[in-house]
C-alpha cells in the first residue's frame, strides 16, 4: 500500500485494528527508506542512528495492540486511535521529507542531509519519543485495570514479516507479574540482613526523611527511608507492604518512571522500623529535595519556565507508574521529591568549583517517600487513622485531612500533585520549614495561609475546603502571567480530581469497532481517572511550548 493511499484510508479508519495495520506498514515504509538514505551518506551520527531501533520497537508493540485490541475498554480504544493517528501523520511528514532528498534517478541529492533531512530525522526522533512514553502511560494504565493482559497465542510467522524484539506492554506486564509473584512466594529476596554501609555512616538529607551515605563511606549512590511502627501494629502486614513496594519499585525503570530502583529492604525489630535502600542511576548523585530547592535563597537557583515545565513532567509521570503498579503513596510532598545531578566519572558534581554550576538544570527528580504506601486493591482496606502530620495535611485533599472519611484514590493523589505544580510554577515555598511539624505559612506567598491553617489543627469544618480553594484563587490568579494558561489549567484539573474534574476531562467520543459492554466498578472509575490524567495533565504538559 502507498504512503498516500495508507494516509487517505487512515483519515477515515474507524476501527482501531485497521488503523494499527495501517501504522505497522507505515514503520516499515519508512524503515527501508531511511535505511537506503542511512546507506548513501556518511552524515548521520549515533542519535540519528537509534532511529531504527526506534522503529523496530514500535512496530513490536503496535503488534501487541493489534492481537489484544478487542480486549480493551472504549476509552483506551479511542486513546490509541489518537496516538496512532499522530504516529501516522509523523511517518508521512519524515516521507516527504526523503522524497524531497531523492533526484529523479532515486539517488540522494548532494546536501540534502544538512539542508532538510537532518531536521526532519531529528523531528521524527522526538515525536518518536514523545509517542513511545504516551504509549506506554495508557500501557501501565492496562495493566493497572485489569484489561487487555488476557493470555494469547504467540504471533505467528504468517503475521510478523521478521523477528521483533518483546513489546514494552508484555516486558512490563511480566516484570509486575513477576513481582507479585515474588510478594505471593515464601522466599523473598529483597530482604537483606543490613544496610550497605554502618548507621554510622549515614546523614540526614535536608529537609526530607531520607537518609544517605556520607561523603568518606565506602558507597553514595542510595539513599535509605523509613518505615517506623508501634508496639500495637500488625508487623505481619507491614511486612508485606514493605515487600510489595520493595518489589514494585525494583521493577521499575528509573530513567522513565521517575522512582527510584530498589536494592532490598531490612527490618531493624529493635528500632521498630523498616528500612528501604533505594538506589541511584548511574552517574547521579548529590541529593536535594524539591523542598530544600524551593527555600534556597540563591536567585540563580531559581529555573526558567522551560525548566519548571520539564521538572513537572517527570513528577506528574513518577505518581502515574506509582498508581498503574497499584500502589497509593499518600504523602506526595516536595519533601518526597529528590532531585539528582549529573557526577562525573570520579564522582564530583559537574562543574564543581565553578560558576557554570549554578547555570546547569536542576537536575533529574525521582519520587520517594514510600513510608505509608499501601498496595491498592479493591478490597485493600484504607486507614482512617487520624493524621499528626500537619505538613501533611498542606497536600492532601480536604476528605483526608485530619482523621480521613474516604478511602484513600489514585484522585487524591493527583489532588497532592497539584499542589506540588503550583509551587513550581510560582517556584515559592507555602511553608518556611524548621523540621517536620516545626514550621510556618509563608504569609507571603500563601496570604490568609495562617488563619485557615490554624483553624484545621483546631479541626473546624470546612478548614480543608478553605485551604483548597485559596489553591485555586492563587492559581487563577498568578499562574497565567508565570506560566500561561495552560498549565494554569493543569494544575486546576489536578486539584479538582477528587471532585471529577480529570473523569470530566475524557472526551465521550463515539464508540471504536465492536461495541464493548463493561459493568461499572471501581477499576472502570479508577481507569476513568487514569486516562483524564494522561489527556489533562501528562500530554498537556507535554504540549506547553514555550
Amino acid at each position: 500500500m502507498s504512503i498516500d493511499r495508507a494516509l487517505g484510508v487512515a483519515g477515515v479508519a474507524a476501527a482501531l485494528p485497521g488503523l494499527v495495520q495501517i501504522a505497522i506498514e507505515l514503520t516499515g515504509k519508512v524503515s527501508e527508506l531511511y535505511k537506503d538514505f542511512r546507506d548513501s551518506t556518511k552524515q548521520i551520527d549515533l542519535q540519528q542512528s537509534v532511529l531504527l531501533i526506534q522503529l523496530i520497537q514500535i512496530e513490536a508493540d503496535l503488534y501487541f495492540v493489534k492481537t489484544r485490541s478487542q480486549d480493551f475498554t472504549v476509552p483506551i480504544q479511542e486513546s490509541l486511535v489518537d496516538i496512532i493517528r499522530e504516529l501516522v501523520k509523523s511517518y508521512r511528514d519524515v516521507s516527504e521529507v526523503f522524497s524531497f532528498a531523492r533526484g529523479p534517478d532515486l539517488k540522494v541529492r548532494p546536501g540534502a542531509w544538512a539542508l532538510k533531512v537532518k531536521s526532519g530525522v531529528e523531528a521524527l526522533v522526538q515525536d518518536i519519543e514523545i509517542w513511545q512514553r504516551r504509549f506506554m502511560e495508557l500501557i501501565q494504565l492496562l495493566h493497572f485495570t485489569g484489561f487487555g493482559f488476557r493470555d494469547v497465542a504467540p504471533l505467528s510467522v504468517d503475521t510478523i514479516s521478521r523477528d521483533l524484539p518483546a513489546s514494552r506492554a508484555q516486558i512490563l506486564g511480566a516484570n509486575l507479574t513477576k513481582a507479585m509473584d515474588n510478594v505471593k512466594s515464601k522466599s523473598n529476596k529483597l530482604l537483606l540482613q543490613s544496610l550497605p554501609v554502618p548507621d554510622d555512616q549515614l546523614c540526614d538529607v535536608p529537609l526530607s526523611r531520607l537518609r544517605a551515605p556520607e561523603a568518606n563511606a565506602p558507597r553514595n549512590d542510595f539513599v535509605v527511608e523509613y518505615r517506623r511502627y508501634t508496639r500495637t501494629d500488625d508487623i505481619e502486614y507491614l511486612n508485606s507492604i514493605v515487600q510489595y513496594s520493595a518489589e514494585i519499585l525494583a521493577a521499575a525503570d528509573p530513567c522513565t518512571m521517575h522512582v527510584l530502583c530498589c536494592e532490598g529492604y531490612v527490618h531493624r525489630p529493635n528500632l521498630r522500623q523498616f528500612q528501604t535502600i533505594l538506589k541511584f542511576p548511574p552517574g547521579l548523585g548529590s541529593p536535594r529535595t524539591l523542598r530544600d530547592l524551593l527555600l534556597d535563597p540563591d536567585p540563580q537557583i531559581e529555573p526558567s519556565i522551560t525548566s519548571r515545565i520539564q521538572l513537572c513532567k517527570k513528577i506528574a509521570t513518577a505518581a502515574l507508574y506509582t498508581h498503574t503498579a497499584s500502589l497509593v503513596h499518600k504523602a506526595i510532598q516536595p519533601e518526597a521529591i529528590l532531585i539528582l545531578k549529573k557526577i562525573d566519572s570520579v564522582g564530583s558534581l559537574q562543574g564543581e568549583g565553578s560558576n557554570s554550576l549554578k547555570t546547569t538544570p536542576l537536575g533529574i527528580p525521582f519520587l520517594t517517600g514510600f513510608g505509608q504506601a499501601r498496595q491498592e486493591t479493591p478490597d485493600t482496606y484504607s486507614s482512617l487513622r487520624e493524621n499528626t502530620d500537619w505538613e501533611q495535611d498542606l497536600y492532601s485533599h480536604p476528605s483526608r485531612q485530619g482523621r480521613p472519611t474516604t478511602k484513600y484514590t489514585m484522585a487524591h493523589d493527583i489532588y497532592s500533585i497539584g499542589v506540588i505544580l503550583l509551587e513550581i510554577g510560582l517556584w515559592r515555598s507555602f511553608v518556611v520549614w524548621n523540621g517536620f511539624n516545626d514550621f510556618t505559612i509563608d504569609e507571603g506567598v500563601l496570604s490568609g495561609g495562617k488563619a485557615i491553617f490554624k483553624r484545621m489543627k483546631e479541626r473546624k469544618p470546612k478548614a480543608g475546603e478553605e485551604l483548597k480553594k485559596l489553591y485555586e484563587n492563587l492559581a487563577a490568579q498568578e499562574l497565567p502571567n508565570v506560566m500561561g494558561e495552560r498549565f494554569c489549567e493543569v494544575v486546576l484539573r489536578c486539584l479538582g480530581a477528587v471532585e471529577g474534574g480529570l473523569a470530566e476531562a475524557v472526551p465521550k467520543r463515539g464508540r471504536v469497532g465492536a461495541d464493548v459492554t463493561i459493568t461499572a466498578n471501581e477499576r472502570q472509575e479508577e481507569e476513568i481517572v487514569g486516562l483524564g490524567y494522561i489527556q489533562s495533565v501528562l500530554e498537556s504538559l507535554d504540549n506547553i511550548k514555550v
